[in-house]
């Protein structure tokens, strides 16, 4: 007993002799790490604690004429898809309202033929408000026409959703053989001028549940036109919306898969929200579960003569939205 104080004393000063400078600093860095992570952890978190209510704030130098008679307890974000083919008279190409709360998504298409009242420039169908005035009039042009208060956008063209699906790895979509041969037709035509670019657009080879699709053939995907009609054509850029979100959530753990979709967001998207807007309404739609879907304007409230819709029921649609949204 006498002795072993001592043997302790001497060892313990071995123990440290032997773990030296390098083992005290791969402590102190691994404690840092541990900081970082848990800091990140409760910014995360602190981002998804945000209400969307703190994010209706009209920005400067804007009239969208706002509705000023809807619950906070959603942010209506406008989601534009651009034809990259009108480099003079750019059109909006894809026209969705992503409606985010807690634990909820729901995206509604808004058929780009409609015609509307567009702000200045009078009747018009819907997809030639961003060539008369970018994704202002857009909103506007919405607010007006459906009773909406629709403030922030996120805009891309066709070459940026190539690479976000790029970036993904791809997705999978249900494709029919009737879209196989649409997309290949399509392919055929443009696959010179993409490959030029350095993107890989081979033909489609299979059809049916899951389909595997790589960027240009997701982009052709959601282009087919003249197969059947403008409703099945944004229902099937909604099913390529959905497809990518899956896709995202089942990655969250691959950091290279992130930095790449970052990457890409960051060079090709337009948007008037700052960092913290789109990350904690990223955080809620990654967590929300599957998306509801809709469309404007909804069945009854409307004729089409083939060219255009006219709408015959403003009201009607005006309410459907809002059971739709904040049901």
């Amino acid at each position: 007993m006498y002795y072993e104080e001592p043997y302790r004393k001497r060892n313990s000063r071995r123990q440290r002799r032997r773990r030296g400078p390098g083992g005290c600093l791969m402590a102190l860095i691994l404690r840092l790490l541990a900081l970082i992570l848990l800091l990140a952890i409760l910014g995360v978190g602190l981002l998804y604690a945000l209400p969307v209510s703190l994010f209706a704030v009209e920005p400067e130098n804007a009239d969208l004429s706002l509705a000023t008679d809807l619950p906070a307890t959603r942010a209506n974000i406008l989601l534009l898809g651009l034809d990259m083919a009108r480099e003079n008279s750019q059109r909006s190409d894809a026209v969705l309202i992503a409606s985010l709360g807690y634990g909820e998504l729901r995206l509604t298409s808004v058929l780009r033929d409609t015609l509307v009242n567009i702000p200045g420039h009078g009747a018009g169908k819907l997809n030639a408000a961003y060539a008369h005035g970018g994704p202002e009039l857009v909103m506007r042009t919405l607010n007006e026409n459906f009773g909406l208060n629709i403030m922030h956008y996120v805009a891309v063209d066709f070459t940026a959703l190539v690479n976000l699906v790029d970036a993904l790895g791809g997705v999978e979509v249900n494709v029919t053989e009737a879209e196989m041969g649409r997309i290949n037709q399509n392919l055929d035509a443009a696959r010179a001028r993409f490959e030029a670019m350095g993107y890989s657009a081979p033909a489609l080879t299979q059809c049916g549940e899951a389909t595997h699709l790589n960027g240009v053939q997701a982009l052709y995907y959601a282009r087919i036109r003249k197969l059947d009609s403008d409703f099945m054509r944004a229902a099937r850029q909604r099913a390529l919306l959905e497809a990518m979100l899956r896709k995202l959530k089942g990655n969250l753990w691959n950091p290279a898969l992130l930095w790449r979709l970052g990457q890409a967001i960051l060079s090709a998207a337009k948007t008037n929200m700052s960092p913290i807007q789109l990350l904690s309404l990223g955080e809620k739609a990654l967590l929300a579960g599957t998306p509801k879907t809709n469309r404007l304007p909804v069945d009854g409230s409307y004729t089409d003569d083939g060219a255009s819709l006219t709408i015959t029921d403003p009201r009607m649609n005006i309410d459907a939205f809002r059971a739709f949204a904040y049901e």
